[in-house]
């Protein structure tokens, strides 16, 4: 069944007009702007929370909400500033000094949005930055978005005229985007729930923070007093998702503590987990496109490259079914697994695959485990690759023949989830 067109959805007449909240599904509420002629702008209330999202006849060109939009500005700008020195301290603040935070304005022209304007007409931003300013506040936006409950309470408000458009989103090619981006949250969800969390510096140690040289070590250890993710992003340029991922291990191992995010971000909803899939109904009709030459990836250069750069892992078992358990305790956004089910192919099938860690079941048939690892072991492209020893208890491992061999540690299965990763993050460093 076709959607309906927008006179399905309950909006006001005139921008001054204020209609009571509706509730519905998110998802049918977007298919249906996409259908709109008029200039609208979409509010959703979350308790205390609201999220205006813009669109030009039927196409996204912002998203932005009621929590701390200057904060957020000013972070996205301080980001900027890394690459470029231009943007100074002085012409982050001045937006916040130069515009009032009316609330009631982010339905017809949002105060953030018309700074990012200011600051581009002004020359203090080139079109290229202004455009990665605006997909950068608008992901972020948009990924909270993502994690409100189906049913939400929401308003259409028509706009008279179109909000200055300097890009624009193709909705479902976006939304399918930031749910990647969420679902790589997932790899980090038995610890972090909320990008806006504050991860704290607890335990000062030698390589307490792994992929880090020296000054990037102690450069971050200052901000593990208080900054949340995205604030910590901001400061050292690099995306969230980089910085949970580098932290991650240290998380796990207890040497960074993690507190709630801190007033106004615990209003914002917790990353949404993975039932909740946000998609639009098939048959909804989006046209916008991104602009020609303003066309920007709507993720970070750094996000797109770290979750590129999968961990390879192999794991050499003649068992199909630990093969199975193995490769399923293991994400894929961050882990690319090679399962080898004999071992008298095994070295050949490394070579080709080069890996960063190995599992080798020590009773494999024809060549067992050790034997394998004492072959790697005299090979240079895996003389330092961390080799793990794998039996069904520690007991049957010879700790003599497996040191003889090379091998870097042990582990019993069969494996629980957060034993294996807890080895994985010993050596992936």
């Amino acid at each position: 069944m076709p959607l309906r067109r927008m006179t399905s959805i309950n909006s006001a007449s005139t921008e001054r007009e204020q209609p009571e909240f509706f509730a519905n599904k998110l998802p049918d509420i977007l298919g249906e702007l996409s259908y709109a002629e008029e200039n609208n702008c979409l509010k959703v209330a979350y308790q205390s929370t609201i999220f205006f999202l813009h669109f030009n006849q039927g196409q996204l060109v912002y998203a932005t909400n009621s929590v701390a939009p200057f904060e957020r500005l000013e972070r996205h700008l301080r980001r900027l500033s890394n690459q470029n020195p231009q943007i100074t301290n002085s012409i982050i603040q001045q937006p916040r000094q130069e515009f009032k935070n009316d609330l009631q304005a982010y339905i017809s022209f949002p105060t953030d949005y018309k700074s990012i304007i200011w600051l581009l007409e002004t020359g203090h931003l080139t079109n290229q930055e202004a455009v990665t300013l605006i997909r950068r506040i608008t992901r972020e936006v948009f990924e909270s978005f993502l994690g409100l409950p189906d049913f939400s309470k929401y308003q259409v408000v028509p706009r008279v005229n179109q909000i200055t458009e300097l890009c624009r989103f193709d909705l479902n090619e976006y939304i399918d985007q930031c749910q990647k981006r969420l679902k790589s949250w997932e790899i980090f969800r038995d610890h972090i729930w909320s990008s806006y969390q504050r991860p704290y510096l607890v335990a000062v140690k030698e390589k307490a923070i792994a992929g880090l040289s020296q000054q990037q070590h102690e450069t971050i250890c200052k901000l593990l007093k208080g900054l949340n993710f995205r604030q910590i992003s901001a400061l050292i340029d690099r995306d969230e998702l980089v910085v949970a991922k580098i932290l991650y291990p240290s998380i796990q191992d207890k040497s960074i503590i993690l507190r709630e995010p801190k007033s106004p971000f615990d209003l914002l909803p917790n990353l949404p987990r993975p039932k909740n899939v946000f998609e639009l109904p098939k048959n909804s009709a989006w046209r916008g496109e991104d602009s020609g030459f303003l066309k920007v990836n709507s993720h970070s250069k750094q996000t797109v490259l770290a979750l590129q750069d999968l961990w390879k892992v192999a794991y050499v078992e003649h068992d199909p079914s630990a093969q199975k358990n193995f490769s399923q305790f293991l994400e894929e956004n961050l882990f690319q697994t090679l399962a080898i089910n004999d071992a008298m192919n095994a070295f050949t099938e490394l070579m080709e695959f080069k890996p960063s860690l190995i599992f080798l079941r020590t009773t494999t048939p024809d060549l067992d485990g050790y034997e394998l690892c004492s072959l790697l072991r005299k090979h240079q492209d895996f003389y330092a690759t961390p080799i793990i020893m794998v039996s069904e208890t520690l007991d049957l491992i010879n700790k003599v023949q497996s040191k003889r061999a090379g091998a870097t540690d042990n582990i019993a299965k069969p494996f629980e989830r957060v034993q294996l990763l807890s080895k994985i993050w010993q050596y992936l460093q």
